[in-house]
């Protein structure tokens, strides 16, 4: 058991440093959907969040997280993938669903929304802004 969590570690490690990533784009997450610039094939991402202003993160605003989706040609979405403020990039597996992988959509556009409680009701100028920057893995 250690053994192969140790192998999984390794391999996610080797991943992160050494892999090929394609920048799919970087937004500053906001109260409406904000679709991504480039489309993606992958299902393995790297997700980096900045936190534009420190002071406004850490005392006088709200903070958020976000939901990240993708819209398919077909015109369906995937479930909104909640997405947290961390202080090290993560990789996460963003799956395509089966059935559309049977039907050939392969191609989808990433989009985000910020996520929170003070929502819909607390405007967009009343949130410690941040980024969240998209890889996909080559």
């Amino acid at each position: 058991m250690v053994v192969a969590q140790f192998k999984a570690l390794a391999l996610a490690c080797a991943l992160f440093l050494v892999a090929n990533w394609q920048l799919v784009g970087e937004l500053t997450v906001s109260n409406s959907w904000q679709l991504f610039p480039n489309d993606v094939i992958s299902e393995v991402f790297r997700v980096t969040t900045i936190i534009q202003n420190l002071d406004d993160w850490n005392k006088w605003k709200f903070r958020s997280a976000a939901y990240l989706r993708f819209y398919y040609a077909d015109g369906s979405t995937s479930p909104a993938y909640y997405i947290k403020v961390n202080d090290t990039p993560i990789l996460r597996d963003f799956t395509i669903p089966a059935p559309l992988l049977d039907e050939g959509y392969l191609i989808r556009t990433p989009m985000i929304i910020r996520a929170s409680r003070y929502l819909p009701i607390t405007p967009n100028d009343n949130f410690a802004q941040w980024a969240l920057k998209l890889e996909a893995l080559l």
